[in-house]
């Protein structure tokens, strides 16, 4: 599971799952083809003027490649759509999409969810270990690696609702955007990071393999 994540954070890092909709449609569509532009406006749905926007970009980071007027993958991008293959079905199988215009609510949907938590995990971990369980948001997206707007990205499902993990505070003192742990999100940390709830899921792990109720 987590060698899948990280192969899916990867990608993201090439493609920005949170913000590129366009491109990861248009790699799905592509699959082993050679497509013209109107082909693959066609396939996945998109108007023209986006997709020779997000062919631009995917080609700027190498991902597809032009020959004799219509757009390939080339090797990455190639290994992205087949690890992309194997995060949803198996490391043979592909995704055989011979029409990627339901995409977004699918594939789209998933991957952001499975990202989403991920960041989100990993931003109350940092935060826990903070002494006033709060952080600026530059500081948490540098460690992790990612751009601040694509973290604020992933984040803002669990800074509202019943899901408030998160509090963002505007702070004009410290002059950037301040992350901190709710309650919940507290409570989250002391179960899943803490030594104290380490030792407890330990414990319950023992107790169930030897039936110790």
């Amino acid at each position: 599971m987590w060698s899948k994540l990280e192969l899916l954070r990867n990608i993201d890092s090439i493609i920005d799952f949170s913000r590129a909709t366009a491109q990861l449609r248009i790699l799905i569509a592509l699959d082993k083809k050679s497509l013209t532009v109107d082909e693959i406006a066609d396939r996945t749905g998109l108007r023209r003027k986006t997709v020779l926007d997000a062919l631009r970009k995917l080609e700027l980071k190498g991902v597809i490649c032009r020959k004799n007027g219509k757009y390939v993958l080339t090797d990455m991008g190639k290994s992205i759509y087949e690890a992309l293959s194997s995060l949803i079905y198996n490391e043979k199988s592909t995704l055989n999409l011979d029409n990627v215009k339901s995409l977004k609510p699918v594939l789209y949907d998933l991957y952001t969810d499975i990202l989403s938590v991920s960041y989100m995990l990993e931003t109350v971990k940092i935060l826990g270990k903070k002494g006033r369980h709060r952080a600026c948001i530059d500081e948490i997206a540098s460690k992790m690696g990612i751009s601040k707007s694509t973290l604020e990205t992933h984040l803002r499902g669990f800074t509202e609702g019943r899901t408030k993990l998160l509090k963002k505070v505007d702070d004009k003192k410290e002059g950037c955007t301040i992350y901190e742990l709710t309650e919940l999100g507290l409570t989250l940390y002391k179960k899943i990071y803490s030594k104290r709830g380490l030792i407890s899921r330990l414990k319950s792990r023992f107790k169930s393999i030897l039936g110790i109720k």
